[in-house]
């Protein structure tokens, strides 16, 4: 068996013929064909050196060299890091919704990846947020049949205004203690919206004399209303719309809020627009 001391003399011997007697067949990068990244001392010709041209040795390939001063005389021109180079971005996506919030996508393609120790492809995806515009005419066809089951909850148009006055109270906000808890679904990108109904059947409890219930005797058998959606009553899950918002030329259900059992039935005799009722008439109300 070998001693200690020959396994020693056998790995001397071999760590002088790796860096000393190896010799590579080819003069050039360019011949070996080898660009190599980081420092590699297998990536090696025998050849003249950037640095002196005039003798045959040992040259690298590899991008230390640069640093180690021992590049091959052709390294710059044969391994010179090029760049990724990408196409033009190309057009961005619909938007993902027909109606509220959505997403908008693009992309662009890479020419050509990088080569030896270029820069690396910048990002080639995007998205952004959009909104989308078709929000009607989900509301006729996507919703139709659930939206005519829904109950329209009704207050007085001159709430939003008063709420800004002096005598508002949180305590008191019925609005936003009713929506409080789908907060997370408020889209308030979308603008208002109006239409006109008119009332075609009503209860008796509408009439009242109380003084803060009395906005509730202009819901009449057959006059004309106007009810208008806020993007604060909005919700995403319906199709960013009010709840109970009518169907065009159809019947449906209202429900006068904060008085009790004043309840209805009206018809939509226009198709929603953007547009917002007039606050100084008592027939205008707002959805909740």
């Amino acid at each position: 068996m070998m001693g200690k001391s020959g396994l020693l003399l056998v790995g001397f011997v071999l760590c002088v013929v790796y860096f000393s007697g190896a010799v590579s067949a080819f003069r050039t990068c360019a011949e070996a064909r080898y660009c190599c990244p980081g420092r590699n001392n297998t990536c090696f010709a025998h050849g003249p050196r950037m640095d002196n041209d005039n003798k045959q040795e040992r040259c690298f390939c590899d991008q230390e060299c640069v640093t180690m001063g021992d590049c091959c005389i052709d390294y710059t021109q044969t391994c010179s890091g090029k760049d990724c180079l990408v196409d033009e971005w190309g057009s961005w996506s619909k938007c993902s919704e027909t109606c509220g919030y959505g997403t908008q996508r693009r992309k662009r393609k890479v020419l050509r990846h990088r080569q030896n120790g270029g820069k690396r492809c910048p990002v080639l995806h995007e998205k952004r947020a959009c909104v989308g515009d078709q929000c009607f005419a989900v509301q006729s066809v996507e919703f139709r049949g659930k939206e005519l089951g829904e109950v329209g909850n009704i207050l007085p148009a001159e709430f939003g205004r008063w709420r800004t006055s002096s005598q508002y109270s949180m305590r008191h906000d019925i609005r936003r203690n009713l929506i409080e808890n789908r907060l997370s679904n408020e889209v308030p990108t979308r603008l208002a919206y109006c239409a006109r109904f008119t009332i075609v059947s009503t209860s008796l409890y509408c009439n009242t004399t109380e003084f803060s219930k009395k906005w509730a005797n202009e819901l009449q058998l057959r006059k004309t209303v106007c009810v208008q959606c806020d993007p604060f009553a909005m919700d995403k899950d319906l199709g960013t719309r009010c709840k109970g918002h009518g169907v065009y030329k159809e019947v449906t259900r209202w429900n006068a809020v904060d008085v009790p059992y004043c309840t209805g039935l009206w018809r939509q005799e226009t198709e929603p627009t953007d547009c917002v009722c007039d606050v100084d008439l008592k027939d205008s109300f707002i959805l909740i």
